[in-house]
C-alpha cells in the first residue's frame, strides 16, 4: 500500500482544514427602513417545546445590552413591549445535546411586521456553551 508524498499529504490536510473550518455561520438581516434604534422593551416569546431555557438566555443577553426584556407565552406579553422576539432552535445529540440552529426573529407587535432576523447555523456542532452562542447571536443583532 502506497502513502501519499509529503507535499500531497500537506495539501490534503490543509484542504480538509479549510472545508471543516467553515462549519458555523451567523447571518443578520435587518428589513429595509427598519431599525432597533429607540426601542427599549423586548418580549421573548417562550417556545413550549424548549427544554434548554433559551428564552431566559436570550432575555439575559438582551439585558446585557442595557435593554428591558421579559419572556413568557405571547398571551402574557406586557402592553408596553415595543418588540417581540421569537426563536426557532434545532439540536443534535452526540453524547450530549448540541445546538446546531438558532434563529431569532424580531417583530413590531403593533404592525406585526418583521424588523430583523439573525441566525446561527452549524453543520458540525460547536463545543461552546449555549450561553456563549446566544450572546454572540444577540450581539450581532444589535451590531446592525
Amino acid at each position: 500500500m502506497k502513502t501519499l508524498p509529503a507535499p500531497l499529504r500537506l495539501i490534503a490536510i490543509l484542504g480538509l482544514a479549510l472545508v471543516l473550518g467553515g462549519c458555523a455561520s451567523y447571518q443578520v438581516r435587518v428589513e429595509g427602513g427598519k431599525s432597533l434604534a429607540g426601542m427599549q422593551r423586548f418580549f421573548v416569546v417562550t417556545n413550549l417545546n424548549d427544554n434548554h431555557a433559551l428564552d431566559r438566555r436570550i432575555v439575559e443577553a438582551i439585558k446585557a445590552h442595557g435593554f428591558e426584556a421579559e419572556s413568557g407565552p405571547l398571551t402574557l406579553m406586557p402592553d408596553n413591549a415595543q418588540l417581540i422576539v421569537s426563536y426557532q432552535d434545532r439540536w443534535s445529540w452526540d453524547f450530549g445535546d448540541h445546538l446546531v440552529l438558532l434563529s431569532l426573529t424580531v417583530r413590531d407587535p403593533n404592525r406585526n411586521e418583521m424588523v430583523a432576523t439573525v441566525s446561527y447555523n452549524a453543520s458540525i456542532p460547536e463545543r461552546e456553551p449555549v450561553s456563549t452562542l446566544v450572546t454572540r447571536l444577540v450581539d450581532r443583532l444589535f451590531a446592525k
